[in-house]
Formats: C-alpha cells, sequence, structure tokens
C-alpha cells in the first residue's frame, strides 16, 4: 500500500511538471527538479545579475514552479482520506481569539488591534484546508517581490489531532 502511494506521489510529480513546462515549452526536468528539492537551478535564477533573456527565463520558471505546485498539491492531497480532505478551516476568529494573548502581551496599546487582525489573516491551521489555504496565498504573484521572495510573512500551525501518511 505504502509504496503503491509512492509510485503514484512520484507519478504525480512527473504529471505536475509535465504540465507547468507545456505551456512555455520549459524544461521538465528542471521542474521536477524543484518540486523534489525546491533548487532554482533554471538559467538565471539567483545569479544576482540577469540579462534580459535571463531575467524572462527566470520568470517563466518561476510562474510554472508555481503551477506545478499547486497542480502537486491538488494531486497529493487526492491520496489523502476523504475525511482529512473535508475538514473544514479555522476560520480567523477563531485564531484571532487564540493570539490575543500573545499580542496584548507583546504589542503596543494602540496597535493591538491592527496586529491582532494582520495576524489571524496570516495564520494558516495546517489540516488539508489550511495548507490549501497557505499554498493558495504563498503562490500568489501579488506576495512575492520582484525576486520571488515573500513580501510579507505568514505563520503555519501544525492543527491535527492524528497524523496522516501519504
Amino acid at each position: 500500500m505504502e509504496l503503491d502511494k509512492l509510485s503514484l506521489a512520484n507519478q504525480y510529480i512527473r504529471d505536475a511538471a509535465r504540465h507547468a513546462a507545456a505551456e512555455d515549452r520549459l524544461s521538465i526536468p528542471i521542474i521536477e527538479r524543484f518540486l523534489r528539492s525546491a533548487e532554482e537551478n533554471w538559467d538565471g535564477a539567483g545569479s544576482g545579475q540577469f540579462t534580459s533573456v535571463q531575467f524572462k527565463n527566470d520568470a517563466a520558471y518561476r510562474k510554472a514552479a508555481k503551477d506545478a505546485m499547486r497542480n502537486l498539491f491538488s494531486l497529493l492531497g487526492n491520496l489523502l482520506p476523504a475525511e482529512v480532505q473535508s475538514t473544514p478551516p479555522l476560520p480567523p476568529a477563531t485564531v484571532r481569539r487564540h493570539i490575543e494573548p500573545m499580542v496584548r502581551g507583546l504589542v503596543q496599546g494602540d496597535w493591538q488591534d491592527v496586529a491582532a487582525r494582520e495576524l489571524a489573516q496570516r495564520t494558516f491551521v495546517l489540516n488539508f484546508q489550511g495548507a490549501k489555504a497557505a499554498m493558495e496565498w504563498s503562490c500568489d504573484p501579488a506576495i512575492w517581490n520582484r525576486r520571488g521572495g515573500f513580501s510579507g510573512a505568514y505563520t503555519v500551525i501544525l492543527g491535527s489531532s492524528r497524523t496522516t501518511s501519504l
């Protein structure tokens, strides 16, 4: 059973890479390597000095990598039992109730409401739906700065009373 899931997960990685690479005719092995290791090894990645061709190439691979991650997350989610997939996300109001005591102890009085609201919106509890929301949020182009790093921060909380393995 576990070997079947591992084989299926490997196939999903290959499928996600192939699908993401197809649009701009990019290298499937490069995107697959990114999905397995998070290594950005395409031309121009991380060099700090881009030619216009490398800049366009880097942008195409970054877009493909984000598309592949979204697709792979969805495919791997299919391996989880239905009850795990259907567990609802925690609403920000619930998260806020848990972080407000920390905010009151750490944040200046006139900023506490803003801090609690912002933290609650950027905190994802990692049940399946929370992880999905975190993935969508982190792959949103508005969140990434020009070089591909996060321009904001978010908090991830592991929130499951039982462990499910793939």
